[in-house]
């Protein structure tokens, strides 16, 4: 018995050291994807999945690399496995669309568009690719609808505002492409503002806990 629970002990050790690898190394591959090193981001995704193969996010985020890395095919085998172990994520879905709209499948892109919109119905992004996509299907009157819904559910966001601007300019609506164009920067500058002060915050709250801290010691 007592040998029984030292194996156990053993393999549970192994196991979190595992899983906090994976983790660590996940980590360092989001941390190089946000400094466009897409390559060395798939680097460290993969170090992660070979310590959890079961590491869904990881295969998500590496299907992202490959995809900014113009990998198409391996973005898409990334996103595949991602929804192999998790047959309701969403990202994975949306991953799978823009593998295939970045080979210009736009059938298969917009099947699985449909799919992740199915799961959340509330996320603009989602209704922003399914526009485009139905754009290059010539399908103007689903891409309008498609792009009027994702700004309806962030009247904030420059991008939907910003694909209805391109939308109105291939339909020869100049006018109304200027307008949007106009609001599409006047939305960029708040948000930049916003984000801005909402950095300013999060420092000064950092420090405030910083200090508690100090004087709690």
């Amino acid at each position: 018995m007592k040998k029984i629970l030292l194996s156990l002990l053993s393999f549970l050790i192994i196991t979190l050291s595992a899983y906090a690898n994976a983790q660590s190394d996940f980590e360092a591959g989001k941390a190089a994807y946000e400094a466009k090193d897409y390559a060395g981001a798939v680097e460290f995704y993969n170090k992660a999945i070979k310590q959890n193969p079961k590491f869904v996010d990881a295969y998500i985020r590496r299907g992202e690399a490959q995809l900014d890395n113009l990998k198409y095919d391996e973005a898409l085998a990334s996103f595949n496995k991602a929804l192999s172990l998790s047959p309701k994520n969403y990202e994975a879905l949306e991953g799978i669309s823009a593998s295939y709209a970045a080979k210009q499948d736009w059938a298969n892109a917009k099947t699985y568009i449909n799919k992740a919109i199915a799961l959340n119905p509330d996320n603009y992004e989602f209704y922003e690719a399914r526009a485009m996509i139905n754009y290059e299907l010539k399908d103007k009157t689903a891409a309008n609808n498609d792009i009027e819904k994702a700004i309806s559910l962030a009247p904030d966001e420059p991008s939907p505002v910003r694909v209805r601007c391109i939308l109105k300019l291939a339909d020869f609506k100049f006018r109304a492409a200027f307008k949007d164009y106009r609001l599409g920067n006047k939305l960029e500058k708040a948000k930049n503002k916003a984000d801005k002060k909402a950095e300013k915050a999060a420092k000064k709250a950092a420090k405030k806990a910083e200090k508690a801290a100090k004087k709690a010691k």
